[in-house]
């Protein structure tokens, strides 16, 4: 193996899944099987954060270790420390490679994501979207899917209550929400419990119970307690859910997303009703792990035959979510990177 260790930078500290999910965990499972050592800095304006930066910085210039590589994940601004690592990748450009997993060229100013992807000798990406996009700037591009962590929290058996989840930034997913699942719920006359992991703020938490005012037969929970960085209380609560739902409007933004909400649930045997647009159709096997759902009326009719599923029937369903999990674990992501980096 022509690789003992990996300098990493991160765009934010690991509040942020990417970093954990394509960084840390990443970095750790590597060490973990392979011996593969690592350095993970993350930007930030505390004491401690500012040595760790410089100490680092200065040790890959002047002392940085042989069969080494050094990933720039996401840098996207020119501020101070994007305006550093520049000057690292001018400086060393050797054994260089740019992470991305998300359409950030279309939210931010382009530039600095523009000068990475040209100037590292490779670009790791999180989808196939991304990979196409990303030619244009560098010829050695390879795919590496967003993984999900090793976990043992599985799906039981379906509540008598009909459980709908969905996790993720409301934000970032309201229309999708609004415009493509919302509306299909109101068309729903029996009971069922609708979960949503990600909805912190108090106007959208006013919006969505307003949508739903008049509705009975739907409960809906938007809890505050939520521990991010606990992956494995995320995980518990995922299990709580019948059905998770991945809708997404036909944007470039969601076709070059790494359907990670529909990893989750699949990782804890829950089937997914979503869209085809992005990695959604790679993961999504209709009638077999969760169905497609192209129209409103997709989102009702099979919603309505999962509720008249019996157990029998639904472990079935919740059984192939879990088999497909194989395909986007920590090991897979891992020995992609590792195939990228002779």
């Amino acid at each position: 193996m022509n690789i003992r260790h990996i300098y990493w930078f991160a765009y934010y500290n690991i509040s942020e899944p990417s970093v954990r999910y394509r960084g840390l965990y990443a970095l750790r499972e590597l060490e973990k099987k392979y011996g593969i050592t690592y350095t993970i800095i993350y930007p930030g304006y505390s004491f401690e954060n500012i040595a760790h930066f410089i100490r680092n910085y200065f040790s890959i210039l002047f002392f940085r270790r042989s069969k080494s590589i050094i990933v720039f994940e996401k840098i996207r601004t020119g501020w101070i420390y994007g305006s550093a690592l520049k000057i690292l990748l001018w400086m060393r450009p050797e054994r260089t490679a740019y992470d991305i997993d998300d359409a950030d060229y279309l939210k931010f100013k382009p530039g600095n994501i523009y000068h990475f992807m040209k100037n590292c000798e490779k670009c790791f990406v999180g989808s196939k979207t991304l990979l196409e996009f990303t030619l244009q700037f560098n010829t050695n591009v390879y795919l590496a899917p967003s993984p999900v962590i090793n976990h043992n929290c599985r799906k039981g058996i379906k509540n008598e209550r009909l459980t709908i989840g969905w996790i993720g930034y409301y934000n970032a997913h309201r229309d999708s929400l609004l415009k493509l699942f919302f509306p299909a719920l109101l068309n729903i006359s029996f009971p069922v419990k609708l979960i949503l992991l990600g909805v912190t703020n108090s106007v959208h938490k006013k919006e969505v119970t307003t949508y739903f005012n008049g509705h009975e037969n739907i409960t809906i929970e938007m809890p505050d307690d939520i521990d991010w960085l606990n992956e494995l209380s995320i995980y518990s609560r995922i299990c709580e859910f019948d059905i998770g739902i991945a809708p997404l409007l036909d944007t470039e933004i969601n076709r070059s997303k790494s359907a990670f909400k529909t990893k989750q649930y699949l990782s804890c045997g829950v089937p997914v009703l979503g869209s085809t647009v992005g990695e959604n159709v790679n993961y999504i096997r209709h009638g077999i792990n969760g169905f497609i759902c192209e129209t409103l009326e997709h989102y009702e009719h099979f919603i309505a035959s999962i509720n008249e599923m019996d157990q029998q029937a639904y472990k079935l369903l919740s059984a192939g979510a879990l088999e497909s999990a194989a395909s986007f674990s920590l090991d897979i992501y891992c020995t992609a990177l590792l195939n990228s980096m002779p």
